[in-house]
């Protein structure tokens, strides 16, 4: 067993139902046991990607599988989603970063960990803020530290609060 969290995207489409879709389909496919979400934000595009907002959120919880079985899991629901395996800066029906998995150091062309982008973006740090609240596994610093020392300012939106351990966001239809 693993801990895990995954960073999830979306800016194209209906981009709440894209993050639920996606949700459903790593706890459907996957070897997850507990999982908590955390809350949905609304951000702006940064690092030169297209398109609109984003909504963003994270996945943690624990994982009874290989690393590359997650890592598998999270491309397969990309593209049923509809989004490329290679981004190169467009628009995404649905994003999934593997953030980091249990104390696992990484450095692959397919896979890092832990993700190297953690530290710079604050649509990852603040949902993973909500529900992460020990030390990284491979940073030594919470996600609040992060938070606090992010040289990232752009503007983060609470649009969905973060639900209890193993539910939903409660979304209005």
């Amino acid at each position: 067993m693993a801990e895990f969290a995954l960073g999830m995207g979306s800016n194209l489409g209906d981009r709440m139902r894209n993050l639920m879709e996606g949700v459903r389909y790593l706890l459907s496919r996957s070897r997850m046991g507990l999982f908590r979400l955390s809350g949905v934000y609304e951000t702006p595009p940064i690092e030169g990607v297209e398109g609109g907002s984003f909504m963003n959120c994270v996945l943690a919880g624990k994982f009874y599988g290989p690393v590359e079985e997650l890592q598998k899991d999270c491309r397969e629901a990309e593209i049923l989603m509809g989004s490329p395996v290679r981004k190169n800066n467009k628009s995404r029906m649905l994003d999934i970063d593997l953030l980091f998995f249990a104390n696992a150091k990484l450095e692959d062309k397919d896979l890092m960990l832990p993700h190297p982008g953690i530290k710079k973006r604050k649509f990852v740090l603040k949902p993973l803020s909500d529900i992460w609240h020990e030390k990284i596994p491979g940073l030594k610093a919470t996600p609040e530290d992060l938070l606090k020392k992010c040289s990232d300012k752009s503007r983060i939106s609470l649009v969905y609060d973060t639900p209890d351990r193993g539910c939903f966001w409660e979304v209005d239809s």
